[in-house]
Formats: structure tokens, sequence, C-alpha cells
């Protein structure tokens, strides 16, 4: 620590952030184990330390944060001083300069530009290719089935599902026939940027195919956003992203317009396939919870095919959604670069220090919730259940970042569900030994492939 830092925590009467023993060079040894299950680490020494502690590793020393008012001086109050920095380098070699990496100024104006591509009522013009397309995918499983029962991978199925419904939504007519090359694509890049991976400098065989993969999407996505251009719009993301103006009645540039189809692509479809699987992995633990779902679905959707007008309706599938983002958050962890001194609850936290909110934990935190380990879509009937701050529960994070996609993934998540529950039976393998498993990428992923089993059905009537 400088010399002025130790001076300003003395006049400052700040207290320094307990955790583990410093050693030269290594930090934290017990650290140098965390990358390989960062969930299980974190809470490990939450339990220990409290709700703010510090490890060191490899000489950059992170700041825990998993009290809510913590996680809003971060991410709200304080927000300037907390920035997408150095952290986030290695996504920037792959998304580039959008809405998730720029900050200040310009990372404002381009939330600002995009803002009414998410709109209620973007997103409604949206529904429709959602429901299309999910209609498409249910076809095609009960195609597949055999002996009156089709055999999936929960998570594989899932992610296949939401790619598809999401190129679809993303590039509409500019993807004019099969879109299994561009989704196959999307594919590896997904699961490169998901792995254990040397930098990118270094010539190994699996960096190698990631990094062509790249290219190839990047000479697609540029042929889509040339055709959409000369097009005009249809209501597809990508002709918004397009036809959206600054304040100065400018459009964005290609490149821009690329990074944030990559940006939509990364952080969007990902998040909705794992929200799924989960869901599915938690509810198949639970005698009453399924039967609930399909019984709603008969009720509001009936035997027509879900629409945009049913996502309020279909309250209790909202409920099972926000308890599964309760327990399995899209992003377990975030992080940011600490750009000045600062002081959160009378803690002293130092320039040049990573800034780490633990959602996985704030949302388990026993302060504000009542059975934080049981899995309870009740608790999300009527008013907010938290017992006392509204940043208890922020699985899009909040605040002027809060993630913009919120709604267009709830109404997609919803209507996908409403989908399967309407074209099938569902038995799910039973889950009790699949935990979350969080590496170096920000989501957590089972830690091992389950299984569902779907025998196609009659459309629901009112139960």
């Amino acid at each position: 620590m400088h010399k002025a830092a130790r001076e300003l925590v003395k006049l400052a009467g700040w207290r320094r952030v307990p955790g583990p023993r410093i050693w030269p060079v290594v930090g934290n040894p017990a650290a140098l184990s965390a990358p390989r299950d960062l969930i299980g680490f974190g809470e490990g020494y939450w339990q220990r330390y409290g709700d703010i502690f510090r490890v060191s590793l490899f000489n950059r020393s992170i700041v825990v944060l998993v009290h809510p008012n913590a996680i809003k001086h971060v991410l709200c109050t304080a927000r300037e001083n907390y920035v997408r920095g150095s952290v986030y380098a290695s996504t920037r070699r792959l998304i580039g300069d959008s809405v998730l990496t720029l900050e200040g100024e310009a990372g404002r104006a381009r939330r600002e530009l995009q803002q009414p591509a998410f709109h209620r009522s973007s997103v409604e013009k949206l529904a429709a290719r959602m429901i299309a397309s999910g209609a498409r995918h249910c076809d095609a499983l009960a195609a597949r089935a055999r002996a009156g029962v089709v055999e999936i991978d929960a998570q594989r199925e899932m992610a296949k599902l939401t790619l598809e419904v999401f190129v679809r939504a993303l590039f509409g007519q500019a993807l004019s026939g099969d879109c299994d090359a561009l989704t196959q694509l999307m594919e590896e890049v997904s699961d490169g940027a998901n792995r254990f991976m040397l930098p990118p400098w270094v010539p190994t065989p699996r960096n190698r195919r990631w990094q062509r993969a790249i290219a190839l999407l990047d000479d697609r996505l540029c042929g889509l956003i040339e055709w959409a251009r000369e097009h005009g719009s249809d209501d597809s993301l990508l002709s918004m992203l397009i036809a959206a103006r600054d304040v100065d009645g400018a459009p964005l540039e290609d490149r821009a317009i690329r990074d944030e189809v990559m940006t939509l692509f990364v952080v969007g479809h990902e998040t909705m396939a794992l929200t799924l699987t989960w869901l599915f992995a938690l509810v198949g633990r639970q005698r009453d919870v399924l039967p609930r779902m399909q019984r709603e679905v008969g009720r509001v959707v009936g035997r027509r095919d879900p629409r945009f007008s049913d996502f309020a309706e279909l309250r209790y599938l909202r409920q099972v959604i926000d308890e599964t983002l309760r327990l399995r958050p899209p992003v377990p962890m975030l992080a940011r670069d600490v750009v000045d001194h600062d002081s959160i609850h009378g803690y002293e936290v130092y320039a040049g220090e990573i800034a780490i909110p633990f959602i996985w934990a704030t949302h388990r935190h026993p302060d504000f919730w009542a059975d934080p380990l049981q899995f309870n879509p009740d608790r999300f009937e009527g008013p907010p259940p938290t017992q006392h701050s509204s940043w208890s529960y922020v699985p899009f994070s909040a605040g002027p970042r809060a993630c913009m996609g919120e709604m267009f993934s709830l109404v997609e998540t919803v209507l996908l569900l409403a989908q399967l529950l309407q074209r099938f039976e569902l038995q799910i393998e039973d889950c009790a030994d699949v935990k979350p498993v969080m590496m170096l990428s920000a989501s957590a992923r089972p830690s091992r492939p389950f299984r569902i089993w779907l025998r196609p059905r009659p459309r629901l009537t009112c139960i």
C-alpha cells in the first residue's frame, strides 16, 4: 500500500478488509485453486470472513462484496470509481467496443442509442419471431421421437433452441434460408469463449480453431449487416441497430454494429440457454412445481400458439424463472477495476484493486432471504420478497448500467417454456448431484450433462 493511501486510511478511520494472509508473489496460496471452482472458493471465504473480504492472486488484490448495500455502492452510487477496465481485456478481444465494455460518456451514448430496440413495443414485435422459431424446434423434437419419446441432453438442446430463436430475432430476413451454418459458427465461438485457453498469441490448435471461427463469423456478420443496410427495416434487432441514430443524427458504423451484435450473441444467447437448463434441473427435484406450470399453460394458452400478451398472464412460470435466476444467476459474479481509493461499509478499498460483486452469495444472504437455499417459486408471488433491500436480487445487474435486454430475455424464456410444456410431457433425470461450476467464464454451467425425456402430447386444454 502506498504511504499516501495508508495516511488516508488512518485519517478517515477506515478498517482494513478482512481476509487470509497474503504471501509475497503468490498472494493467497489457497486462491491458486480458485479458477477451478470460483463459486465454491468465494462461498468458503464468505462464510469465514463475512460480507466483504480481500484475497490476493499473483500480486493482484481482489475485494469481494456480498452485502446488497456494497453491491449498490459499486454498481450505482460510486459507479464512476468502479469501471470495466483491465478485467475486461479478454472480453474486448472477442466482442470489441460495445455497450458492455465502453465506459464514461461513450458508454452512456451507446446505451441511449440502443435502448429503443429493447423497449416493450420492440420486444412485442420480436415475440412473433421467437414463437415461430420455438414452434419449428418443437416440431423437429416431436419428429425425433422414437416409441413416442425423445431423449435430449438438457444443456445442449436448450443451447440449440435458444440460439435458433436468437439468430432469427437478431437477423430477421437478412438470414435467408437455413441458419445452421451461422448457428454452428456461433456455437464454436461460444464454446471457445467458455474454455480455458492460453493467450491468443500462443499458436495452440485450440487457439487457431477459435480464431478461425471468429474470423469466419466476422465475415458472415459483415455480409448480413451489408444486406440489411441495402434492404431496409424488417423489425429485427439488426435492422433496429442500423436504424438507430445518436443525438447528432449519426448512425452506428459497421464495426460498432458488429461489436453490438457479437455482444448480444455472447451475453444474451447463453444467459437464456443456461436459465432454461438450470430451471429443469431445479424443477425436476420438486414434486408439485412442474404440474402447476403445465396447468397454468393449459389455462392461459390452451390449444393455440402462445403470444406476447400471454407473458403477463403466465405468472407462475415467471415465478419459477425468477426463483431460478435467484439460485442460478446468469452472471454469478461481476468484476470492476477500482479507479481511486474509496470506502465501502467503512472498509478501505485502494486504487488498482479489483472489486467483485458476488451476486451468487447476495442472492443467498440469510439477512434478506427466508430459507435462502430452498427452491421456492412462491416467494415471488405478490410483493417483492426481499426483506430489506431491492439490491439483494439483481440477476440482470441494476442501476444505470443494468442489462437492457432483461425484458427480451424474460419474454423469450417464458414463451419458449410455455411451448415446451404445451407440446410435451417431461421426465427429468435426477439432478441431485448436478452442481454449478464456474471456471474462467462468466457463467455457471452444470457439472455434468443431464437428460430430459420428452413425450409429445396433444395441445393442452384448460385443466
